[in-house]
Order: structure tokens, then sequence, then C-alpha cells
């Protein structure tokens, strides 16, 4: 497959936070009065070693694909592993063939900035990405079809990933009650951005002409099977592409996955069988990356704390008693969006229209700032970002 500017850039970059890496890992090795006994372009040349290395490992990995999950939660899940899988080798080599005469400090010293420069970089890279896109003008025109449960979390998700370049122009659903009402998706409920139902069944060549709709959602799990099969022959029929939610959807969907046995597929329960490092390593990434991030961005912190606590009166943070692994009870943070007299435990606002919601709170909410404080749960154990 020919690889894709995308996927040459972020080659390049990661190419160049690795060898930056054993720059800084030299550097900071020699700054405690150390002395080696080869120059800094020998390690250097370890250094690019390195990069090929991780390169071809991450390439393996697929963390050189341009579709991403929600978060990234599942790219980074598999930099983590590919990291850990890259250093393994890198040791491995430098053992058998004596590079040298290294000092094992410098390499882990050097390793370990490798992870936090890629994490970073990638994150900088992913941006850059996105924003190409939107510029750009080439994300896909997507229609929904269903405006119920399934098909707000679906519009929900497209919303927030904004990497797989697609555009909801809107619902469409069989109910006619429905048509030209607007979907309650949270914060998004008045942003105008395709969280209309535009009509039914007839309304798909108006979509096609007029919005230049590419391809079509059918989120109606609880329709039957000739019903969804006559919504699929008639987007194929107008030359559109058509992607089922299966009807096993929100029936333990996530422990299922999809076998192929002699070409027919087949939905089978996954057996969960965790890599036997998974916990230390799943810990050791929830400590470096909510560590690292609160200390670099310490001075947002503080900027935020000072705008809620001047914004209205009360604590700058809410608080409220969850439970986590275990059954263990523990103290949620999240900044404080709405007035301090509301309770605490009443229902979440639908909109970002409620009168509960301070000004600022508005803001933080449609940003997903206010959950910042939650790396906090995350260094104490209590909450993972994977």
């Amino acid at each position: 497959m020919k690889s894709t500017r995308f996927e040459i850039t972020q080659k390049l970059a990661d190419f160049l936070a690795v060898l930056v890496s054993f720059g800084l890992g030299f550097w900071l090795y020699l700054g405690h009065g150390r002395t080696v006994s080869y120059q800094i372009m020998q390690f250097l040349g370890l250094g690019a070693l390195a990069g090929f290395l991780f390169i071809v490992v991450f390439q393996s990995m697929r963390l050189y694909e341009t579709k991403v999950s929600l978060l990234q939660v599942v790219e980074t899940r598999r930099l983590l592993l590919g990291w850990v899988l890259g250093s393994l080798i890198l040791f491995a080599m430098i053992f058998f063939f004596r590079f040298l005469d290294l000092s094992r400090l410098m390499v882990a010293t050097s390793l370990g900035i490798t992870f936090v420069l890629l994490v970073i970089e990638r994150s900088i890279t992913y941006q850059l990405h996105l924003m190409a896109i939107l510029r750009g003008g080439n994300s896909r025109s997507v229609a929904i079809y269903g405006a119920g449960v399934v098909g707000r979390y679906l519009y929900k998700r497209i919303y927030h990933s904004p990497g797989l370049g697609l555009h909801v122009v809107g619902f469409l659903d069989d109910d006619n009650r429905l048509w030209g009402k607007e979907v309650h998706i949270g914060e998004l409920l008045k942003r105008k951005n395709g969280n209309v139902v535009l009509g039914g069944f007839d309304h798909l060549l108006t979509l096609i002409s007029e919005r230049g709709l590419k391809e079509v959602f059918v989120a109606l799990p609880n329709a039957t099977y000739e019903r969804n099969m006559e919504i699929v022959q008639a987007c194929r029929k107008e030359g559109l592409s058509v992607s089922v939610v299966p009807p096993t959807y929100g029936h333990q969907m996530h422990n299922i996955e999809v076998e192929d046995i002699g070409g027919i597929p087949v939905l089978r329960e996954k057996e969960s069988r965790p890599y036997f490092l998974y916990p230390f390593l799943k810990r050791t990434f929830d400590l470096v990356v909510s560590a690292a991030v609160l200390v670099l961005l310490s001075p947002v912190f503080l900027l935020l704390c000072l705008s809620v606590r001047f914004d209205s009166p009360g604590p700058i943070f809410f608080r409220q008693r969850r439970v986590g692994l275990n059954g263990k009870e523990f103290d949620f943070f999240k900044f404080r969006t709405m007035y301090n007299d509301t309770n605490p435990y009443a229902l979440t606002p639908r909109s970002a229209a409620d009168p509960r919601i301070t000004r600022f709170g508005r803001w933080l909410r449609r940003s997903s700032l206010d959950e910042f404080p939650q790396l906090w749960n995350v260094l104490r154990g209590e909450m993972s970002i994977v």
C-alpha cells in the first residue's frame, strides 16, 4: 500500500523524536559529572538505529493509520506496548552485539525520554492532521438513519473524532414526530452541527443533491431485518456507502468480536486473556502521563482555578463519592461548573443553557477542561487513562 503524506510525516516525526531523546539522554547523563568513552555522534548513531526500529515496530502495530479512536485511547495503548517491545529489542541487540560499551543508565534514560516525547509529538502531529482535514474541506458528508439512543451515541462519537474525516449533515428517522426537531446530545444540543432530524426515507435524494451525501449509517438496532435491508438497498441504488449498527449493539457488544469462518462472519464472545504485564504497564503509563501533564500544564491549571473561583462563589472543585475498582469508594474531582447551591446528585444538565451552569462553567464543559482535575485521581490510582 502506498504511504500517504500523513504516514510519511508521522514516521519522520517519530524518528526525530527518538533522535532528540537520545541526544537529551546523552546530555543529562554527562550533566552529572560522568564520563564515557564515546562521542555524542556515536550515541546518536544508536539513536538513529532505535528510530528505525521503533518505526518498524509501530508499523506492525498499525500506529500509522489515519483513522483513530475516541481520545486516541487505543493508539496510546498501542504506543505504550510498541515502546516496550522496541525497547526490549534494542536492549537485546546492545547485549548481543556489544555496541560501544554503552552505559545502560544512559540508554534507559534516553528510552524513558523517548516515550514522553513520542506522546507529545504524536499529539501535536495528530492536531495538525485534524487542522489539515478541517481547513482542506476534505471531510466526507454522512447521515445517521435513526435518531434513537444508538444514533445519538454514534453522532457523539463522530463529533468528538474529527480525525475520521466525517461530517454529519443530519439525522433521518422513520418517526415523523421527530422530523425538524433537534436531537438532545448533552452539550452538543445548541451547536447546530448536524443534530437535526431532517426527515425520513424519502429525504435521501434531497441530501444527495443538496448536501453531497456520500454515506449513511443505519442505527436502528431494534428494526426488523427486512427494514434494515430495505434502507441498505435504497442507499446502494443511489450510489451511497452504507454501514449498519448490528442488532446486538447494547447487549454486551463490547465483549463481542467478529470471526471469519470459511468466509462467513460469526459473532462470538471475546476470551479475556490480559497480557501478564498489562496491569504494571497500565499503571506505569498512568503515573508517567498524569504526572507529566500536571507538571507541564500547571500554569494552565492555576489559571483555571482562579477563573472558577472568581466566576462565582463557592469551592473551586466539585467533589463526589464514586465507586472504583473492587467496590472501593473514592473522592472524584472536577472543576465546579455549576452554582454552589446545586444538588450534586441531581440530574446532569442536558444543555449548556441549563440555569444551574455558571458562565465560565459553560466554557469548561464545552471544552471538557472541567475534567482536568481527574488527573489527580489517575495519579492516586483511583482512575485510569486507558
